[in-house]
């Protein structure tokens, strides 16, 4: 039942990567899709598909586009990620993946559904890294001029507005890109967010 339209992201399936440290620690990461207004609500996108994946992390990571590529507003995207994960943790749904991809949980009934409402509620309660991305194509103008502490301030509001549990010093620009701005800072929180969880 898909539908063409102008959807912001492409990738279909989650990505798992490993995050191997120095001294030996290794962190699991899931890359998750980009969620659309709707997803759990009315199944737009992948919906569920992609928000059943999230259900066992020890933290969330939430990235925005700080540059505004393609039109796109980080904050109100920030905002519709935190509002389609509060109304999947509160969403009773249970898709039939679910019945296929977890046969630890799976008892054929009431103990893999209160299990997976449990999981459900404490989504929005998890530790939170919200990373602004793309800042090397901001202005060059803007660093002066305050714009960036701005940036990163409304997302701050705007997570506590949709109930994102994040502290203010984890709210974090970067450039995965071309400069790798502020990806060793990236990678110290996101272990001791994981580790502190």
């Amino acid at each position: 039942n898909s539908k063409k339209a102008s959807y912001p992201f492409t990738t279909l399936h989650p990505l798992v990567g490993t995050i191997q440290y120095r001294d030996g620690f290794k962190l699991v990461m899931a890359d998750v899709p980009g969620l659309i207004d709707g997803a759990a609500t009315e199944g737009r996108g992948r919906g569920i598909e992609f928000l059943r994946h999230i259900e066992r992390t020890k933290a969330l990571v939430y990235i925005v586009d700080a540059a505004g590529v393609d039109g796109r507003n980080g904050i109100d995207d920030l905002k519709v990620l935190g509002k389609e994960l509060r109304e999947y943790g509160s969403s009773g749904i249970v898709s039939d993946a679910h019945m296929e991809d977890d046969d630890d949980l799976y008892d054929g009934g009431r103990e893999y559904h209160e299990e997976l409402m449990r999981r459900r509620r404490e989504i929005m309660k998890r530790p939170s890294l919200i990373l602004a991305n793309k800042m090397d194509l901001l202005p060059q103008d803007d660093v002066g001029l305050g714009r960036i502490e701005e940036l990163l301030f409304q997302l701050s509001e705007a997570a506590k507005e949709v109930g994102i549990s994040c502290q203010q010093e984890n709210i974090l620009g970067i450039s995965a890109g071309v400069s790798g701005e502020g990806l060793r800072e990236l990678s110290k929180k996101l272990r001791h967010i994981v580790t502190a969880a």
